[in-house]
């Protein structure tokens, strides 16, 4: 069965995606794998605006630098309190991340506001969404793409919700959802010189994740949650179901999917494309955005390092997932039948962390054999 045909058997995609997988371009007729890799193009152009020193500048002025640092100061000191007498030798989480912490509780408590339906201007009673109308030449110049029209349920006044799409005039407006939120908030790191991804889920739903160099893996974030590291909270908590859930940074685009779907039956059909032809399109986002922002050789190595071991996380991740889903279900049909059969690791732990949680508590060490396969060796590598 060729890469192409794959994603119309949607009983191989849980499984595929354990294995290593073969990059290939779209096939010319295949208009549908043809315009998601348009869009997805598209999209990761939107984290490079973070890059924009004066927006940088901007952002970095809104923080509140000496309370963020404070806060994470006092923090480490309880991680290392805590770890010291669990006898580790090393916190849990470093400064870096413990700022970016602080930083998450004080955008979300303090900075940034959701809207749903937004107030009334006039009497501040609620309002009731009638449409949406164009946005005015003013409000487009803000980067409005279209407005949200409410009518006020004690007075009738109009209310406009302009929904903005560029992080600067998000900035100064200081309230949004949920896309909004992870729009200012990978900036807003960005500001503060933490490697950042801006994450797409393709049902309705962004978030961004943090490189810890403290633990060498990417840690997730939600903002309008005030998440911290909860990667399966979405159908853990939610019941969410998701396709395809991609980072975009200035570093290219990975298919982060399988840290979020904990289970194989919260993996929703991903027929945009084959497998193959997805790892052809992050690599090519890569390949498009990587160079600009790492031009040397020692910069482009350790990136690509990254790739590999963070490729290897996934694939194992998800095998542990798989593995853990096959035990319960074979469990749960002996108990059916009146047997006794359980899992053997009744915890669900596995040496990459635990299938509930989606945590990866150890990273992949350096000198770690990696597969020799096709498709860990991207043409951006040394």
């Amino acid at each position: 069965m060729s890469n192409r045909d794959q994603k119309f058997d949607l009983h191989v995609i849980p499984d595929l995606l354990s294995q290593p997988v073969v990059p290939e371009p779209p096939a010319q007729d295949d208009k549908e794998a043809q315009n998601f890799e348009k869009y997805l193009i598209a999209m990761s152009h939107i984290p490079l605006n973070y890059e924009n020193p004066g927006l940088l500048d901007e952002a970095l002025q809104q923080i509140p630098l000496d309370r963020l640092s404070q806060e994470a100061e006092e923090e480490v000191e309880l991680f290392q309190a805590k770890a010291a007498s669990l006898g580790k030798s090393k916190p849990e989480w470093s400064h870096q991340e413990c700022m970016v912490r602080a930083l998450l509780r004080w955008f979300r408590r303090s900075f940034f506001t959701f809207v749903n339906n937004p107030p009334c201007s006039e009497c501040l009673s609620p309002t009731n969404k009638i449409r949406n109308v164009a946005p005015t030449p003013e409000e487009r110049a803000h980067s409005a793409t279209w407005v949200e029209l409410y009518a006020c349920v004690t007075c009738g006044a109009y209310e406009r919700f302009p929904r903005y799409t560029e992080a600067w005039q998000l900035l100064r407006v200081k309230r949004g959802r949920a896309g909004d939120f992870a729009n200012v908030f990978t900036m807003l790191c960005r500001a503060l010189d933490i490697r950042a991804r801006w994450v797409w889920c393709q049902e309705d739903y962004l978030w961004t994740e943090i490189y810890s160099e403290h633990q060498q893996r990417w840690v997730h974030v939600d903002s309008c949650e005030e998440a911290w590291d909860m990667p399966h909270m979405y159908y853990k908590n939610w019941g969410k179901k998701m396709s395809y859930v991609i980072a975009f940074s200035r570093e290219g685009a990975v298919d982060v999917t399988r840290r979020y779907v904990g289970s194989p039956d919260a993996l929703l059909p991903r027929t945009r494309c084959s497998e193959g032809v997805l790892k052809f399109i992050m690599e090519e986002i890569t390949n498009l955005h990587r160079p600009k922002y790492a031009p040397d050789g020692e910069t482009r190595l350790r990136l690509y390092r990254e790739d590999v071991a963070e490729d290897v996380q996934l694939r194992s991740l998800w095998s542990a997932t798989l593995e853990q889903s096959r035990r319960l279900k074979a469990a749960a049909a002996a108990a059916a039948r009146g047997g006794r059969s359980s899992p053997d690791n009744k915890s669900g732990a596995n040496m990459m962390g635990s299938p509930a949680t989606g945590d990866i508590k150890r990273p992949i060490p350096e000198d770690a054999p990696v597969p020799d396969v096709p498709s860990l060796w991207p043409t951006y590598g040394p």
